[in-house]
């Protein structure tokens, strides 16, 4: 490979950063609506970015929700590989605001690293990935594999319009493999391959008592409290010892990590001392029995997320609310089925709800589990641009969080997605003072140049 793509790379590195600046500016919040013409705005920035660095074909394609961006470079000729790249260009909210040290939409460095909502998830992976295009163009005048490039606005409300945009589309989007950069890595110095994801069933549970709020001492003891009902509730959802699910059910259709996941598993370095380190918790915790490498890996989990509802003002308020209502997900891992497990939620649930009160129980999203061959030449190829670019073999593991679409792809294009993410494990994704390491934007672009010309040859020996 010519060492120019690599030179200019690292020659222009401050125009890069500068315009991915530029990008992370657009308050890009899919969720809320009176974002919506921040979304027009960020996906036709980007549809220029993808023009002025050479993709043809590119335009911004309306769904039922935010618009997705497409592209395409399609002159590598038919015996080259045709990779697909996708990304997302919506984030999170940034509550609580008066938590981030810097304004969440003005990009600042600090000790090394950008500050910024979407910094790491996921403006700042799929800019370098547009980088790297950028620098192999200017150099080479071509790519030595055939690139599509999807991005969306959508992922972070669980991308409800992605899936049928595929279906329809599919023919467009044929292809060999597929890049998804919106995952992590260990370390620095420690790259890693997410070869899964778990998925996902979101549930919302809803308590309702009497007509209206009532005075705690005129009622208190003779009307049932819909915050003591829910609470009692979610109580019976895990054992507080083993912090096992209590969900009759739930764990009939895990599957078990295979020998080689095991031996992999075995040598990640992720142990409680870390969870501890990273999170800043007095301890880590987790279902018994198992390690944190599997529990954050290839164990299903249950966290509560919220319970909006009566009084959490200042001061002091004796009053029993109306209702209350509590959201709660579920990780799931194979081979749990969404609906199934959102069916078995709802059912013990039920189960628990006295006549005193009214239960409604609402299913609020559902994402599938997915796995990749680690044996798949696209995986290979990845393996070895990382070592390339890091100087170190990556390690292989199952990622803890969700990406609904991975499953799609491989079901509707039946192609293998490949992880490959340059985001840290504190780098505050959905969280205040979201962050991504400079080094590691640089190492990112270098990667992914790497793996532009590593795949052709993956792809003839596999």
């Amino acid at each position: 490979m010519s060492q120019q793509p690599l030179t200019y790379c690292h020659t222009h590195r401050e125009r890069y950063l500068q315009e991915l600046f530029d990008f992370l500016r657009i308050p890009s919040i899919s969720t809320l609506p009176e974002a919506a013409p921040d979304m027009q705005r960020a996906a036709q920035w980007l549809a220029e970015a993808m023009a002025r660095i050479g993709l043809d074909q590119v335009a911004v394609m309306p769904t039922a929700g935010h618009p997705l961006v497409y592209g395409q470079w399609l002159d590598a000729g038919p015996q080259a590989p045709t990779l697909l790249f996708y990304g997302h260009y919506d984030v999170q909210p940034v509550d609580p605001l008066d938590e981030w040290l810097s304004p969440p939409f003005e990009p600042t460095v600090r000790n090394n690293q950008i500050f910024c909502r979407g910094a790491s998830d996921d403006k700042g992976q799929v800019y370098l990935v547009l980088a790297a295009i950028d620098s192999y163009l200017r150099t080479e005048g071509r790519l030595p594999i055939n690139l599509k490039v999807i991005i969306e606005g959508e992922e972070e409300i669980s991308s409800p319009n992605l899936t049928p945009w595929v279906e329809e589309h599919r023919e467009m989007l044929a292809c060999d493999a597929v890049l998804i950069c919106d995952t992590g890595i260990l370390a620095e110095n420690m790259p890693l391959i997410n070869h899964g994801t778990r998925g996902l069933t979101y549930m919302e549970v809803e308590v309702q008592g009497p007509a209206t709020d009532l005075h705690s001492g005129g009622f208190g003891g003779v009307v049932d409290n819909p915050f003591n009902v829910l609470v009692r509730i979610l109580a019976q959802l895990q054992d507080g010892e083993t912090r096992r699910v209590l969900i009759p059910g739930f764990y009939d259709q895990v599957a078990p990590p295979d020998a080689l996941e095991e031996r992999l598993l075995a040598q990640a370095p992720i142990s409680d001392q870390v969870i501890q380190g990273l999170t800043g918790a007095p301890a880590a915790a987790g279902e018994a029995g198992y390690t944190a490498a599997e529990r954050v890996t290839v164990r299903p989990t249950l966290d509560i997320h919220g319970m909006p509802g009566g009084f959490t003002g200042e001061g002091k308020k004796t009053v029993i609310p109306a209702r209350a209502s509590a959201k709660v997900s579920m990780r799931l891992v194979p081979n749990q089925d969404p609906a199934e497990i959102a069916t078995l939620f709802e059912r013990r649930v039920r189960s628990l709800a006295p006549s005193s009160v009214k239960v409604t129980v609402r299913t609020l999203g559902l994402a599938r589990w997915s796995l990749v061959d680690l044996n798949e030449p696209a995986i290979q190829a990845a393996a070895r641009a990382y070592e390339t670019s890091f100087g170190t073999a990556p390690l292989f593991m199952r990622g803890g969080g969700t990406l609904p679409i991975v499953a799609d792809f491989q079901d509707i294009l039946k192609a293998p997605v490949v992880m490959m993410g340059f985001g840290l494990p504190n780098d505050n994704a959905h969280a205040p003072n979201e962050k991504l390491s400079l080094t590691l934007f640089q190492r990112g672009i270098e990667t992914v140049i790497h793996y532009f010309t590593l795949l052709p040859q993956a792809m003839k020996a596999g």
